[in-house]
């Protein structure tokens, strides 16, 4: 006699399938059911979690503003020292030029003293 793994009997049973837990399909989403369900539950719990919300906008505001004033005073900053680079440079720029005349006189003056020196030795 073959043995054949044996069914259940549904019809004798004395407890019915509706009373038995069914298992989810996923018991993860299930699981995030739950906690969502009883973190929207709680949200109520806290009187203070519309001052604490207000705190935190406020605080918030507050740190944009000063986000905002530190980064007008940096452009300003910016500014300045753009405008003194450009003073510095300008002043490159002519010490530059007065080297080259000096620079320019110096060869002269050479020349000069060279004919005089010429002259006197003849």
């Amino acid at each position: 006699m073959a043995s054949h793994p044996a069914k259940p009997d549904t019809k004798n049973c004395k407890r019915s399938r509706d009373l038995e837990p069914q298992m989810p399909d996923n018991p993860q989403q299930t699981s995030l059911g739950k906690l969502e369900s009883s973190l929207s539950e709680n949200s109520g719990l806290f009187p203070k979690d519309e001052v604490l919300e207000k705190d935190l906008s406020d605080m918030s505001k507050e740190i944009n503003v000063m986000m905002s004033a530190y980064a007008k005073l940096l452009s300003e900053r910016a500014t300045v020292d753009a405008a003194y680079i450009d003073e510095i440079e300008g002043l490159f720029k002519e010490a530059n030029i007065i080297e080259n005349f000096l620079i320019q006189k110096r060869e002269l003056l050479r020349q000069r003293f060279t004919v005089i020196a010429n002259s006197l030795h003849r």
